[in-house]
């Protein structure tokens, strides 16, 4: 639903559409079909066939539909990597709708959510699979009982913190998402709130395609736009899209562990942040035509 809203928005249609666009296509399309209708006729004629002939009105209609579809909006975009059989998508869509993927989750360094908001992705993937934060948190502690950390106190209560980079793979009771990969991007100060810092986003993105390249299976990803909302990351989402991609792309370079990665746009924030989805590609298009 919230697709169908963006799609609709006034934002998609401002971006994409443009007049001159439609009005060739329009032209284009009624020129291939009164073409083929006349050739039609023609031989229908020689073989003594009669023929409905649709009024003009009827193929103006038809041609206007038809470039009304051509010139919509395109909520995703695909770019394939140069002499790679990966492709990078861009997508306007909720990231939990992504059947059959491996979702990409950004988490904090004690890998708890009973102090984040509920707007935060590793809150919803709690809410939307999970019966409790506890029962969230208790298996992602099973899941970092190997994993190194420090002790620390957090509202009187002791809480262990891991370090930035730090990867966990759960596979939730879910028929859309395969698998959900949390890797911890940010740290907490003493009031339970992310430290900014763009090098801990980057090590964090480093670090977890590292882990899927070097533990994971080959499946499809998907990863939201992260730094823009809880790691309060004050740079624009362009730079933090440009970040995924670069390390993604830097990633790959020496081990194809996937053959596809879907950055996912939640329509929301595709309408509030006015994102123009053909920059985006444009973009895209240059580091996989050139690298990074």
């Amino acid at each position: 639903m919230k697709r169908v809203q963006a799609f609709f928005s006034r934002h998609a249609w401002k971006v994409s559409f443009s007049l001159r666009t439609f009005l060739l296509q329009w032209f284009s399309t009624f020129a291939i079909l009164w073409t083929f209708i006349d050739f039609a006729d023609f031989y229908a004629s020689k073989a003594k066939v009669e023929l409905w002939n649709p009024p003009v009105w009827c193929v103006l209609l038809a041609g206007i539909l038809i470039a009304g579809w051509l010139s919509r909006p395109r909520l995703t975009r695909t770019v394939r990597l140069r002499d790679k059989d990966v492709a990078i998508r861009l997508k306007v869509d909720d990231l939990f709708r992504q059947k059959g993927c491996a979702a990409i989750i950004p988490a904090n360094g004690w890998f708890k959510v009973g102090h984040v908001s509920e707007a935060s992705v590793q809150a919803q993937l709690c809410s939307r699979y999970y019966g409790s934060a506890a029962e969230f948190e208790r298996e992602a502690g099973s899941l970092l009982a190997s994993e190194s950390h420090v002790m620390r106190t957090f509202n009187g209560e002791p809480v262990k913190e891991y370090a930035v980079g730090t990867v966990i793979r759960m596979e939730p009771a879910s028929r859309t998402i395969k698998a959900a990969y949390l890797v911890a991007t940010a740290r907490l100060n003493d009031y339970g709130r992310a430290v900014p810092s763009r090098d801990d986003l980057r090590d964090g993105l480093t670090a977890v395609w590292h882990y899927i390249a070097a533990r994971g299976s080959r499946e499809p990803l998907v990863v939201p736009i992260m730094g823009s909302g809880r790691h309060r990351i004050n740079i624009n989402r362009f730079e933090l899209m440009h970040d995924i991609v670069r390390t993604f792309v830097q990633a790959v370079e020496g081990n194809k562990f996937t053959e596809e990665l879907t950055i996912v746009i939640h329509p929301d924030s595709f309408i509030r942040h006015q994102y123009d989805l053909n920059e985006m590609e444009e973009y895209l298009r240059h580091v996989c035509k050139f690298g990074v």
